[in-house]
């Protein structure tokens, strides 16, 4: 059965007058697996833009000279902004490769494709990053 121009024309006004549905992504409940794959990609981007060039002037300025190392090392070592940022991104970086290792190992091994696999895996990454971030914040300034 051929369709006319008509019924063509017809079909195509259908079709552009759906209009896009607006979802708020507040009021929509994420699995942990969806809020743990948003969060990497966000390590991700924060990881390119900001620590790369943040650890590449740090290895930068340590193999300059002995004061600039020394001064690197003295502002490091006591509580600061900049001591703080410096752990927050290797934080981050320690998060995205937890969660790189989560999913090279759904994709080669296929453990934890299911949802609910994928639900405790994510929930297990994010209790690892959790406690080691916890431990390495208590063992640098306790």
């Amino acid at each position: 059965m051929a369709l006319t121009a008509q019924t063509k024309d017809i079909c195509l006004i259908k079709i552009m007058n759906q209009r896009p549905v607006y979802i708020d992504l507040r009021k929509i409940k994420l699995p942990m697996s969806a809020f743990s794959s948003i969060t990497h990609r966000l390590s991700g981007m924060y990881i390119f833009f900001i620590s790369l060039p943040l650890f590449s002037v740090l290895l930068y300025l340590s193999t300059k000279n002995k004061t600039a190392y020394e001064n690197l090392y003295d502002s490091l070592n006591t509580f600061s902004l900049f001591s703080a940022f410096v752990i927050i991104s290797f934080l981050i970086l320690w998060y995205h490769i937890l969660t790189g290792v989560r999913h090279l190992i759904m994709d080669f091994f296929h453990i934890g494709e299911t949802l609910m696999g994928s639900y405790y895996s994510s929930i297990f990454v994010l209790i690892i990053w959790i406690l080691s971030s916890c431990s390495l914040i208590g063992y640098i300034y306790l």
